[in-house]
């Protein structure tokens, strides 16, 4: 029977409690219950839970690749010359991690697994024999592995449930079904691929612990994946969130709020993260060092002070769970938490009858004027080998493609963004061995404060990224000499979001014709900017008078928050500059640069944190005609 199912006490001296006191204990108020209500029937559809059925499938899954791995296990120790009552005493447990472990049951979600075995089953057996044995089994697909990761990983799909198959490997003779994971002495004496698969169970069973009201942080945590998958920001290869990101930061929430109902927390969430200032870290616990000689993350340490966006890991050795995270990302990150939140308080604000607004999939793909796809895909490899070769290419470009952002940084562009989006091959497919391979698409805009010249040259910057990561591919062992040729990286340039082929506009926004029409209210939002930023002008020019006499700027800004509100802050995702530059654009759309539209003030209580918190009932009643989810224009 696979392990990790029940939920032991935290041993040893450790004294588990929240970095900080909670904000407030209030608890929910009639308004909250039922927006919270209407937030759980929104996502019962939007995202719905697994059936039983489906749910007791992983189940008998999980006991089929435990049963697998214990006998795997007793034939490596065999084979390795043990005696059978060594082989039998071996043991060897599965455990799961992460969301699926927490119970958040999404259909199609994936599973962490990891895999305990004693000393005499190694790494190497674990990419070797037991890979052999589930690429023989009649129930696994698609498996790929990647041995060169921080995490060595193993990943396929097991009768349709994709399996992300990780590995740790005791010092020790046996590892029976009662070992407790959380005991931080399992860790002594691990490698450090060990020591970071073993990082996974033990923070989902913290976060557990450290959860004050585990009902509402499952139905936030729902939301803030949906969303995260929506707006492009979930995946962590890529630099975004990844699940254990996002279940860090709710918990980080609800412990703020420990009594708060699932509406007031997710619009929090938003508040507190657009605010927070990085890099101070976000942790569920104060630091705690065990003794053991392990290195916990530590910003005086050289390496980690270039971490952005640091969300350590409540388990001992405290690691950073964000380190893919750039400035780039971050900045992208920032104004997704903003332009949440405005769609929040507007939902709010209206009586939560409609969540879609927060939903809505991102502009991306028709918000940037100029994008560039990376084209993934092999040829001329033999026919029993392509989808392995091609599997494990794809792989090892995805956990490297985030860096091609950092080559083109240096260059005159501004508001660049890489969607994790997979689409199908949009110029290669003639190319690729069975027309099969994948595309991402990075979207840019011209930085023209920056430009030097008419002309932007990018060959050289996209050539240097192409050759890191040959080099890198060759040094992993992911190309050689035999299959250089075979493996190909092709960058494919669209002056125009209108140059993309339709299956782009079919994966992402429904269509050619939904994107023209998400393209106009673009426009058209950027057109109203214009016009409200010239009335501003105009009217500082009033009160400044013509001779130099300025008035106090808070009466200024009083004149001005009558005039309209102020425009929000963050700038990325629909063409407009991330510090204010001019942008390139459609012709005859306009290139000048124009911020995005917040919606009108709503009143709110304040608590004891002197925030905004929560709709005032009364005033609910009265502006709810007038607030409307904010543009995303």
């Amino acid at each position: 029977m696979f392990g990790g199912v029940g939920m032991p006490a935290l041993p040893g001296n450790r004294v588990l409690r929240p970095t900080t006191a909670a904000i407030s204990l209030d608890g929910p108020s009639q308004f909250d219950i039922v927006c919270t209500s209407r937030l759980a029937e929104y996502m019962a559809k939007a995202s719905p839970q697994e059936s039983l059925e489906e749910q007791q499938k992983r189940v008998r899954i999980l006991s089929a690749l435990a049963q697998i791995f214990t006998e795997w296990v007793h034939s490596v120790c065999l084979a390795k010359g043990c005696s059978e009552e060594v082989a039998q005493r071996a043991g060897g447990q599965v455990f799961t991690s992460g969301s699926y472990r927490l119970g958040v049951n999404e259909r199609g979600m994936d599973i962490d697994t990891i895999c305990v075995a004693p000393r005499m089953v190694t790494r190497e057996d674990f990419f070797d024999s037991l890979k052999f044995i589930l690429e023989d089994h009649e129930s696994v697909t698609n498996l790929t592995s990647v041995e060169s990761a921080s995490v060595p990983i193993i990943t396929f799909d097991f009768d349709n449930v994709n399996i992300d198959l990780l590995f740790a490997s005791l010092p020790r003779d046996s590892v029976p079904p009662e070992i407790d994971l959380n005991e931080d002495s399992v860790l002594l004496g691990l490698d450090v691929g060990s020591e970071r698969t073993l990082n996974g169970p033990r923070v989902t069973n913290l976060i557990q612990q450290l959860v004050p009201n585990f009902d509402s942080f499952l139905l936030v945590l729902r939301c803030v994946r949906l969303w995260a998958k929506r707006r492009g920001i979930y995946s962590n290869k890529f630099g975004y969130l990844g699940g254990v990101n996002c279940n860090i930061l709710v918990a980080f929430v609800c412990q703020r709020y420990p009594n708060a109902a699932s509406s007031l927390l997710l619009e929090r969430f938003f508040y507190i993260l657009k605010n927070w200032e990085w890099p101070t870290p976000i942790m569920l616990t104060p630091p705690y060092d065990a003794g053991l000689g392990l290195e916990c993350w530590d910003p005086q340490i050289m390496r980690n002070r270039y971490h952005v966006m640091p969300i350590l890991t409540p388990a001992y050795p405290s690691m950073n769970s964000s380190m893919s995270a750039s400035e780039y990302t971050l900045e992208v990150m920032r104004y997704e938490l903003h332009l949440g939140h405005d769609k929040v308080r507007a939902i709010l604000a209206a009586g939560a009858e409609d969540w879609d607004p927060l939903f809505e999939p991102s502009d991306f793909w028709v918000a940037h004027s100029k994008y560039i796809a990376a084209e993934i895909y092999v040829s001329n490899v033999a026919p029993h080998e392509h989808a392995e070769v091609l599997r494990s290419w794809t792989g090892f470009i995805e956990s490297r493609l985030r860096g091609l952002v950092e080559h083109l940084a240096p260059l005159p562009l501004c508001n660049l963004r890489l969607m994790p989006k997979k689409l199908p091959l949009l110029a290669s497919a003639g190319e690729a061995q069975n027309g099969e391979g994948c595309a991402y698409v990075l979207g840019f805009d011209i930085d023209k404060d920056r430009m030097q010249g008419e002309e932007l040259h990018m060959t050289a910057k996209i050539e240097q990224f192409r050759a890191s990561v040959l080099f890198a591919a060759e040094k992993a062992g992911v190309v050689n000499e035999r299959n250089r040729r075979m493996q190909r990286l092709k960058f494919i340039s669209f002056d125009s979001w209108k140059e993309m082929p339709d299956v782009v506009f079919d994966h992402t926004l429904g269509g050619r014709d939904a994107a023209k029409a998400i393209r106009k209210r673009i426009v058209a939002a950027r057109k109203q900017q214009k016009a409200r930023e010239a009335a501003e002008a105009s009217l500082e020019a009033e009160l400044t008078g013509d001779n130099g006499v300025r008035e106090d700027s808070a009466q200024i800004g009083g004149h001005l928050a009558e005039k309209g509100a102020q425009s929000q802050e963050s700038k990325l995702g629909t063409g407009e500059s991330q510090n204010g530059k001019v942008q390139g654009d459609d012709a005859g759309e306009g290139h000048e640069h124009e911020e995005r539209v917040q919606d009108s003030a709503v009143p709110l209580k304040r608590r004891a944190d002197d925030d905004l918190v929560q709709p005032d009932a009364k005033a609910i009643k009265s502006e709810a005609t007038e607030a409307s989810a904010p543009s995303e224009q």
